[in-house]
């Protein structure tokens, strides 16, 4: 008798050391300090790429692709986790027109980076001529000669595509969270930057 209570004696204060222990470990554990306001994550477009050769030489075929990549180094300046909630871009060419063509434009699935960390991302999609050819009919591109002035910059576009020419014109936004700090909402920022295919 004498024996189980003195395991039970025993048992009990194992319990309650225990319990002190895991309170004083508790009050030990520093909180999470509250950024004052969020840093947008910077982005930084390291390279366009073209994936494929251009036809040897016109006529040009409806059905002919290039395709391009977009590669993009996104870094974190946060002292805790950042989430990409969206982003967004257009990769765009001189065209002789105001808005210039649009040779690309993708968005980012979400995505978290963590506290000062960097990722990489990237963005690959064909541009068809016979898409550029409906874009330059319905925006009158080839002002005052009509389909045949078109035919014409359409042609010279291709050409020059093909052979790296061409600077891109790179305009997006993105949107940065905290997901540990869900109060602090959210900050978006627009980013632009201009992109040259070097000769190689």
């Amino acid at each position: 008798m004498e024996k189980k209570k003195l395991i039970l004696r025993v048992s009990v204060m194992c319990l309650a050391l225990g319990m002190g222990v895991s309170a004083w470990a508790e009050q030990k554990q520093p909180a999470k300090s509250i950024p004052a306001k969020i840093l947008p994550i910077a982005v930084e477009v390291t390279s366009v790429e073209r994936l494929n050769a251009i036809a040897a030489k016109p006529p040009f075929q409806a059905t002919d692709v290039l395709v391009f990549r977009v590669n993009f180094k996104l870094s974190n300046p946060n002292k805790a986790l950042a989430k990409v909630d969206d982003l967004y871009f257009e990769a765009k060419v001189e065209d002789g027109t105001r808005d210039k063509t649009i040779v690309i434009a993708e968005s980012m699935p979400s995505g978290v980076i963590p506290a000062g960390g960097e990722m990489m991302w990237s963005a690959t999609s064909p541009f068809l001529y016979g898409g550029v050819r409906a874009s330059f009919m319905l925006r009158g591109v080839g002002g005052e000669e009509g389909v045949k002035g078109a035919s014409q910059k359409i042609e010279e576009l291709w050409i020059d595509l093909g052979a790296d020419k061409k600077a891109f014109f790179i305009d997006g936004n993105i949107t940065t969270s905290l997901p540990d700090f869900p109060k602090l909402g959210g900050v978006r920022e627009q980013f632009k930057t201009e992109f040259t295919i070097p000769k190689l």
